[in-house]
């Protein structure tokens, strides 16, 4: 259990839809779960932030890659996704590889976590909203406060 900020951003309804069913997986474990829109956050006071964001032609939303970069994300634990057509030209694990890993590497924060979920609406979306939930699940169920390292004389 923790706090947990979900940040996104989006032009359509799939990743709406994605993001309120990690919010019911996360609730499911007894998070405390905020959603905000990147340019909403007032405050990182949270255990866990996951940052996600579609792919539209080829690239992150640039709000979520600029979000990415803020200096107070520094040593915050991060997750990130994106959500992308089922296709993507029959490349779908490269290319998300690909996505990931630039949005990895714009963060500030330190990534304990990253995955992609489908945009897709139709036969999978039941199979991608239990994979929403569990990642949810996954998210609410991480270690946030370790503890501190006992000395031995």
């Amino acid at each position: 259990m923790g706090r947990i900020l979900i940040v996104f951003d989006t032009r359509g309804g799939s990743t709406r839809e994605i993001i309120q069913w990690i919010k019911e997986g996360a609730n499911k474990k007894g998070a405390h779960v905020d959603v905000r829109a990147p340019d909403g956050v007032t405050s990182l006071d949270y255990d866990l932030i996951a940052i996600g964001t579609p792919i539209y032609n080829d690239i992150p939303m640039k709000s979520v890659r600029d979000f990415l970069r803020r200096g107070d994300l520094n040593n915050k634990k991060i997750a990130l996704f994106v959500v992308c057509p089922g296709g993507v030209f029959g490349m779908r694990n490269l290319m998300v590889r690909k996505y990931l890993e630039g949005l990895r590497h714009a963060s500030t924060g330190v990534v304990v976590k990253q995955t992609s979920f489908d945009s897709a609406l139709s036969p999978w979306r039941k199979i991608n909203r239990k994979i929403c939930i569990e990642f949810g699940q996954d998210l609410a169920s991480m270690p946030y406060n370790q503890p501190a390292a006992i000395e031995s004389v």
